[in-house]
């Protein structure tokens, strides 16, 4: 059985976006790492890396090419399948190198000794990178069946394997939702220094603050939201982080004419995130820009049946490099 010319171009078509983003990616990285903080040795791995992705994109580009000319002259060459076995070889060799560099970066920046931003980076290109990989051609063997058993195999592995390292105790982020976590924290130590903070505010803060810290765990009795809200003729805004218990939320409001609207953007639980990390850092940009705003009011709530009183609960900031990672 023969795969049939539209779809061989279709995997030409997205094998060459795909190669473009290794480019565009790899470019990328190379010019941020400069000015980013790590070991010799983690950069030295990370700029072989780029080069690698820069290099995959010329050899694919060149069997695209290759294909392109035996589709035109000799439709049903072996060569075809061959070339197209390679390409995709090539593809997933780079993955895994993506994911090895990502797994190194992960290690350093649980020890501080790198900056959390370059998670960010190479997270954000990897699934660029990811999200442009073409999907193999089906080319018409007989071991077909085997292989889409395999696959299914896999799958239901993957499946299990999820739903095992469910864990109430641990709210279900990413190890990247750490860096926009950290912003949060920051714009949070600052509010308890305001001038205008008073006693109430500022032992509240304190208990949502406590919270902030033993993320990813959940902080058990903890039901707060902390709000920044500017009044302005009769109309408000406001941007709000909310923890009840077993919810994590991130949010925005308006209140105009009356009518309130909110807007979730970003929500994790013990088993379910919705959101990403570019969200969540986009928002944490966006909370820190509003502490420094002395218009905004701080509106902290307590939605708590009793009085906190597990000061006594550990942190653990190592959790973060054990939970999974969008590459």
């Amino acid at each position: 059985m023969k795969t049939d010319s539209d779809t061989i171009r279709l995997f030409l078509d997205q094998t060459r976006n795909c190669a473009m983003q290794m480019m565009a990616n790899g470019s990328y990285i190379l010019k941020e790492l400069p000015s980013l903080r790590m070991p010799d040795a983690l950069r030295k791995k990370l700029e072989t890396l780029c080069n690698e992705l820069i290099g995959t994109k010329h050899d694919l580009l060149h069997e695209i090419f290759e294909v392109d000319d035996l589709m035109a002259a000799t439709p049903d060459s072996s060569s075809i399948r061959q070339r197209i076995e390679r390409m995709n070889q090539w593809i997933h060799a780079s993955n895994m190198q993506f994911k090895d560099a990502v797994e190194a970066v992960r290690e350093v920046t649980r020890t501080g000794d790198a900056d959390g931003l370059l998670s960010l980076l190479l997270t954000e290109s990897g699934i660029n990178i990811l999200n442009a990989v073409p999907q193999m051609p089906t080319m018409g063997t007989d071991d077909d069946s085997d292989d889409q058993e395999e696959a299914d195999d896999e799958t239901d592995d993957w499946e299990k394997n999820d739903e095992d390292s469910y864990d109430p105790n641990c709210y279900a982020f990413h190890y990247e939702d750490s860096y926009p976590i950290d912003q949060l924290i920051d714009s949070i130590r600052s509010l308890m220094v305001r001038d205008d903070a008073e006693l109430e505010t500022a032992a509240k803060l304190k208990v949502f603050l406590f919270a902030m810290d033993r993320l990813p765990l959940v902080t058990p009795g903890v039901r707060m939201s902390l709000g920044l809200r500017l009044d302005q003729g009769g109309e408000s805004d406001w941007i709000e982080i909310r923890i009840e218990d077993g919810e994590f939320t991130l949010g925005r409001g308006t209140w105009i004419d009356g009518d309130a609207e909110t807007e979730s953007v970003f929500e994790v639980t013990p088993d379910y995130r919705d959101g990403d990390a570019f969200v969540a850092t986009q928002f944490a940009e966006s909370f820190a820009e509003c502490a420094r705003d002395v218009c905004r009011e701080v509106v902290i709530e307590d939605f708590s049946d009793t009085t906190f009183t597990g000061w006594d609960l550990a942190p653990d900031k190592k959790r973060w490099s054990a939970l999974p990672c969008s590459f």
